[in-house]
């Protein structure tokens, strides 16, 4: 390297402000500086360290002054060239910092945490400085004498969690106070003490006190010149950890440290043969791998219906990629899949499979993400993320359930796992597949413009046939008077299962903290004029809102359209329903799987073996158990409340509540017997809800389709939602007003091109959080560079105008209202 300029991203650089640093990079430190290396650099007014990523190196500073690198936290690149294009592109398309994309690439465990600290002046007039007014003033009161070093979470706390980072900047550079910053990685390598004889084992004995029987053992047992970890040698031998210690100074052993890798251990998982395909699984395999020897960017849905056999293509796929030198990985939307799913890639590939989710600690995320970079794993397994795995050579990229939408990420960078894996497919000469029963529309109208071929299996493997649907309508059972959640229908199919000796699973329908309100009699819902979308209930105002174009109606108690007053405003949750069945059945074993009951490390391997091994009757849950879950006894699915995201206000509600329903029906019946499915529903007359009964993707998608290119929703054109977020509602209101009379200006000239109706302010679904008000504005336009030059280029102004002081904006492509 012989330029001694280097080109950062900052972790300290806000949205506003992003752009690459430069820094002089020290001769003393010119050989570790590298592209993909982290540094520590003073950055802003007070030079505050701050962690930074290299990205590039600049010949020369142009005459500027320069500061200069202080250290480097990495002895070799922890990220790749093509890993910092990557960082780049998402840079460009999601409204975030170059550093927000380089974090998200990272396991948990390699990132640092700074140890800041202030020290007062061994000089100082300590009682002056204690009678300065404000801040600066109680600052100074909370040292005791000059030369004294607090920590900046310290002052934080005792000036009761107030920020006071500017009066510290401003003493520091009077001289008052010095700054300190340590850097220490959250998580470091585990290692394990190892130890082998140093000598012969005759001579070890010869020089081992025959009182000693333990230390006698120890030899014994190190006789064959092997290594064994101290651990293992004092559970095997008695052995004192002092004996072993004395036994090493005296120089009959020897010690090392190894390292150990903390991830997840299938050792006792079996070997299982290749799975063997049916003809239709064959079929659609021979497709994908000839896809895949082509050695260029391609991509595939493989369309199965539920219980179809779709992972058996998945690990015949897997493996042809592995004797080819290359890597997969295998992403799935909820944690709760990856036990089940890990055991039958574990049984095939063994100990070249890796996982990641964020259950794992962040030193079980930092070891597998060595064990992968170190080419050890080969077969990566996870959620959301794992799709950044730095695997060499990766072969194949596959979605299963890719129209989940825990796929798209809600904090910073807002990306979508589907958007990043087809730019590695297209970077790195992989397959991309796409798996579903019930594809997202965006991924189906791709295919149907010819985009990527589809492979379809229509068939459940093994021959057996689709569950028997009934739609339960839950209007009558509220003019009966029956209360409850477990309608008459569902109840009598409970009875009949639990004589038969079977399993149900029971589906609570919700989705997050939407609100939807309808009549219980005649299955009215309230519906926004402008948007064709239903509204949302605010119980704190008594109003329906729509979160698009913020209109809103009053809510009486009395239906507009039947004149009844049954209205209901959301389903009770799984804890109440567990109640009924515990009343209704008392004789059933009930688990319940929700985010209440999957706390801790291990609770949904747990909770799911103990189903499978049949310690229980009937399986609660939330969307944990609407996918990937196959359990051969069970035969009856009930969904309990098809409408609570039928109606939710988004334009994928439809959308969302058809695969929901046809995913849980699709776990009934998937061994030997015929599965029965129950639908509980004011709207059993809804389109969606009888072609997901009759499993009847296309003529749901055609019908969705429609309602698509009315809305100008995707995949007909995009949707870019604008959200202040203050403590302050007014203040955050007339932010966001002026914003949107901002983005009208320039689209009426300077931007007049890209030029798309905004509606709002509305408030977001859940308005006030810790204290926080959030509103936001929506913008129907195709997501070009054009597009975002324009939203980045408001975004920025918003963050630096000072009148906006105390209110933030983000933006988001296509997300979940």
């Amino acid at each position: 390297m012989t330029e001694n300029i280097c080109a950062v991203a900052v972790d300290a650089a806000t949205y506003a402000i992003d752009k690459l640093y430069s820094y002089r990079v020290p001769d003393e430190l010119r050989e570790q500086v590298q592209i993909g290396t982290r540094v520590l650099v003073p950055f802003g007014f007070g030079n505050k360290r701050a962690e930074a990523v290299v990205l590039a190196f600049r010949g020369d500073a142009g005459g500027r002054k320069i500061k200069p690198v202080i250290e480097v936290l990495d002895d070799t690149p922890i990220l790749s060239a093509q890993q910092l294009k990557l960082a780049a592109w998402m840079r460009e398309r999601l409204y975030c910092t170059f550093f927000d994309c380089v974090h998200v690439m990272l396991p948990a465990g390699l990132w640092f945490k700074r140890n800041e600290t202030y020290t007062l002046a061994p000089d100082a007039d300590l009682a002056a400085l204690r009678q300065r007014d404000g801040d600066a003033g109680r600052v100074m009161q909370l040292f005791d004498q000059p030369g004294q070093t607090l920590a900046v979470s310290d002052i934080r706390q005792r000036l009761g969690g107030k920020s006071v980072t500017r009066v510290l900047d401003a003493l520091t550079g009077e001289g008052v106070l010095t700054y300190h910053s340590n850097t220490v990685q959250k998580s470091g390598d585990k290692t394990e003490k190892m130890l082998a004889l140093d000598m012969e084992s005759g001579e070890a004995m010869a020089r081992i006190s025959r009182r000693s029987p333990a230390r006698m053992d120890v030899v014994s047992v190190l006789a064959d010149g092997g290594w064994m970890s101290q651990k293992e040698l004092v559970y095997m031998t008695g052995v004192t950890d002092a004996a072993l210690r004395d036994m090493v100074k005296k120089g009959i052993l020897r010690a090392r440290q190894e390292e150990r890798l903390r991830t997840p251990d299938f050792s006792e998982v079996p070997p299982a043969p290749p799975p063997v395909l049916s003809a239709a699984q064959q079929q659609a395999y021979d497709g994908l791998a000839a896809l895949m020897d082509e050695d260029a960017p391609r991509a595939a849905l493989l369309f199965g219906v539920t219980g179809s056999g779709k992972t058996q293509v998945y690990l015949k796929l897997i493996a042809h990629a592995l004797e080819q030198g290359k890597s997969a990985i295998v992403l799935v939307p909820e944690i709760g899949l990856t036990p089940q799913v890990m055991r039958q890639f574990a049984a095939q590939f063994g100990d070249t499979v890796a996982v990641l989710h964020s259950a794992l600690s962040a030193g079980e995320r930092y070891d597998s993400f060595k064990k992968i970079s170190s080419g050890r794993a080969r077969v990566v397994i996870g959620t959301r993320s794992a799709v950044f795995a730095p695997v060499e050579r990766l072969g194949v990229l596959i979605l299963d359930e890719e129209q989940d939408g825990a796929y798209k990420s809600e904090q910073s960078p807002r990306y979508h796992a589907r958007d990043v894996a087809k730019y590695r497919a297209a970077h790195e000469n992989a397959l991309l597949v796409l798996g579903s029963a019930t594809p997202s529309v965006e991924t189906y109208y791709g295919a149907k413009q010819g985009k990527y071929p589809v492979f379809t299996l229509t068939e459940r493997f093994l021959g057996t046939s689709l569950p028997e649907v009934q739609i339960a309508d839950l209007r009558g059972q509220a003019r009966e008077g029956r209360s409850g959640v477990i309608g008459q229908q569902l109840e009598h199919e409970l009875i009949d299962t639990l004589q038969k000796g079977k399993q149900a699973i029971l589906f609570l329908n919700r989705r997050g903290n939407s609100r939807v309100i309808g009549c219980a009699l005649c299955g009215w819902v309230p519906e926004c004029p402008s948007c064709s979308t239903s509204m949302t209930y605010h119980s704190a105002s008594g109003r329906a809102m729509c979160h698009y174009c913020g209109a809103s109606i009053k809510i009486t108690g009395t239906c507009p359209v039947c004149g009844g007053t049954s209205l209901f405003t959301e389903t009770p949750g799984t804890q109440r329903v567990e109640q009924e069945l515990h009343e209704k059945f008392p004789a059933a074993r009930v688990l319940r799987m929700d985010a209440d009951t999957m706390t801790t490390k291990g609770a949904h391997e747990k909770l799911l073996s103990q189903f499978a091994k049949g310690g229980a009757d009937i399986l609660l849950g939330t969307q944990m158990v609407t996918k990937g879950l196959d359990f051969e006894n069970v035969t009856l699915v009930g969904v309990l409340d098809a409408d609570q995201s039928l109606y939710a206000q988004d334009y994928r509600a439809r959308e969302r509540t058809f695969s929901l329903i046809t995913q849980v029906v699709g776990r009934a019946g998937r061994r030997f017997d015929t599965g029965k499915a129950v639908i509980q529903t004011y709207s059993p007359t809804h389109p969606v809800i009888l072609t997901a009964a009759r499993q009847d993707y296309e003529a749901f998608f055609e019908r969705e389709l429609e309602t698509r290119q009315a809305l100008q929703c995707p995949p007909v054109c995009d949707l870019t939602v604008l959200t202040a977020v203050g403590e302050v509602e007014q203040q955050v209101l007339a932010s966001l007003l002026a914003l949107k009379t901002r983005l009208q200006s320039l689209m009426e000239g300077q931007y007049a091109d890209v030029k798309a109706p905004v509606l709002g302010p509305a408030a977001a679904q859940v308005v006030k959080v810790m204290g926080r008000y959030r509103y936001h504005l929506t913008m129907r336009a195709h997501n070009t560079a054009r597009w975002r030059a324009l939203i980045a280029g408001v975004m920025r102004e918003f963050l630096l105008d000072s009148k906006n002081r105390g209110v933030t904006v983000f933006a988001d492509e296509n997300p979940d209202l």
